[in-house]
């Protein structure tokens, strides 16, 4: 057993997959992913785009806390930042969708860096207790503001109809909305964890003073983050307001801010493409446990986490990494290091006398 442990615990690098055969299956996925609201019933759209929704803000929590090693509890806050701004001017006052996004991503993002440039002088732990304390704190503060929210009873929107020229149902529209955003987003995190931005993220998050000492700035580089990821989360919001039409301020308790850290931890650290795996888990697993169950969904949906925790710290990407060598191996599969990773030397072979 303690060797299984022990197997599950080794961090994998990245399968040596071709960098084309990475742009094939993403284009085939997309693609894919087009075609199924137009065969698909309306609730599968819905929980669809809700992957969406995680996804996006899975995102930004990847940046921050899994390339970075920075951990925040408190994006809840941004992403109903998000939601209650495409509320009030896309629901209330009649702005274009497009304006929300805008409005949005800029809100949460000068709020991200206004927060994060004093609390990421703290340890990672008070960093994690003082986000904590903003989660516990945005369902009052949202219903304090009942001028804007509507307090307890929330907002109830109609946004987003289709055009009449593309002779689409509200559901399909609004899920091409949600996979063209998730598009864009995974494209720009997938962008910032390699390269010159990766490798300043990593270096903080292994060793900060050996990366101080390089030059990277250090508190810079982490208000910078987590202004990208609290930009992320609002833009999370915003399509978290397209997809359920409503927003009221208990969906934003700590609950909410323990399944953003779930997606994760599920689907793998510093792996985009695991953001996406946990974003399906936090979706799909609840209601595939609730329909064998369902007064223990959230027993089960506890057990299943600290199961990954303690059995898989890397998630599903890790299981699929571990599985695939082999066949890789085996297929002679040989692809190039990717910006920003350090692919480990062949050992040597000894002479046999």
């Amino acid at each position: 057993m303690n060797r299984l442990l022990a197997v599950m615990h080794r961090r994998r690098p990245a399968l040596p997959i071709p960098a084309w055969v990475n742009v094939l299956v993403g284009v085939v996925v997309f693609g894919y992913a087009l075609y199924l609201p137009l065969v698909s019933p309306t609730y599968a759209n819905t929980n669809l785009a809700m992957v969406c929704v995680y996804v996006v803000t899975g995102l930004g929590l990847h940046l921050l806390t899994g390339m970075t090693g920075l951990i925040s509890l408190g994006h809840g806050f941004f992403f109903a930042i998000g939601a209650y701004a495409t509320a009030i001017l896309s629901g209330t006052y009649g702005w274009p969708v497009l304006a929300s996004f805008a409005v949005a991503a800029a809100l949460g993002w000068i709020l991200g860096f206004g927060f994060g440039l004093p609390a990421l002088r703290l340890s990672p732990l008070a960093l994690s207790q003082v986000t904590l304390a903003l989660a516990l704190i945005t369902p009052s503060v949202i219903k304090r503001l009942d001028f804007w929210t509507n307090g307890s009873a929330g907002l109830s929107v109609n946004i987003a109809d289709p055009p009449a020229w593309t002779g689409l149902d509200k559901d399909q529209w609004i899920l091409y909305i949600c996979l063209v955003v998730t598009l864009i987003v995974y494209l720009m995190a997938v962008l910032m964890s390699r390269g010159r931005t990766g490798r300043a993220m990593n270096g903080l998050r292994d060793n900060q003073a050996v990366a101080t000492t390089l030059g990277v700035r250090a508190t810079t580089t982490k208000s910078f983050v987590f202004a990208i990821s609290a930009a992320f989360a609002a833009v999370g919001g915003v399509l978290y307001t397209l997809v359920v039409q409503y927003v009221g301020a208990d969906a934003f308790a700590l609950p909410f801010a323990i399944s953003l850290i779930a997606i994760i931890v599920v689907g793998g650290f510093c792996s985009v493409p695991g953001v996406v795996l946990g974003a399906m888990f936090v979706v799909f697993m609840p209601t595939w446990i609730s329909d064998v169950n369902t007064s223990s969904s959230g027993l089960v949906y506890g057990i299943v986490l600290v199961v990954f925790m303690f059995a898989l710290p890397y998630g599903i990407v890790g299981v699929i990494r571990m599985a695939g060598k082999p066949v890789v191996d085996r297929l002679g599969t040989r692809g190039k290091a990717r910006p920003g990773e350090v692919r480990p030397a062949p050992a040597e072979k000894v002479a046999q006398p």
